[in-house]
């Protein structure tokens, strides 16, 4: 049985959703509800036709539910920022990754990512402190 959409645009929309993980009871219901939102719920940019101000879903990998309606810049760091850190830090310090090769320090700072890799947890932990004294979280 074929699926009826209300416009080629919902169909090849939702059946992205599907395809990237996003689960929902009422997928025309979640595309009329995304659709309907004109500003990033972070940034509060107005959503255009430019490909840095276009709508994103914003989902949770694990569950695939939705969370908020983004602009693509945001989208992605909101990604990054706060679920890839969270999920995956099992070393229990905020910037500290574990990986094949050991552990990689990660922090934007003054606007550009500074990435170190390191085999001992005890230097990285180090540098994340020094860092974190010679450049303090800013709200």
């Amino acid at each position: 049985m074929r699926k009826i959409y209300d416009s080629p645009h919902q169909g090849y929309t939702i059946n992205n959703w599907k395809k990237y993980g996003i689960k929902s009871d009422n997928y025309k219901e979640l595309y009329y509800y995304h659709m309907s939102i004109k500003n990033c719920q972070l940034c509060n940019i107005l959503f255009d036709d430019t490909i840095k101000n276009q709508r994103c879903l914003d989902h949770d990998h694990k569950t695939g539910l939705y969370r908020k309606t983004l602009c693509r810049s945001c989208n992605a760091n909101y990604e990054k920022a706060s679920q890839k850190l969270k999920c995956n830090n099992t070393s229990g310090f905020m910037w500290i990754q574990k990986n094949k090769y050991g552990y990689r320090y990660e922090r934007k700072i003054n606007g550009f990512l500074k990435r170190k890799q390191f085999k001992s947890l005890t230097k990285c932990i180090a540098l994340s402190f020094i860092n974190l004294l010679k450049y303090p979280l800013t709200d």
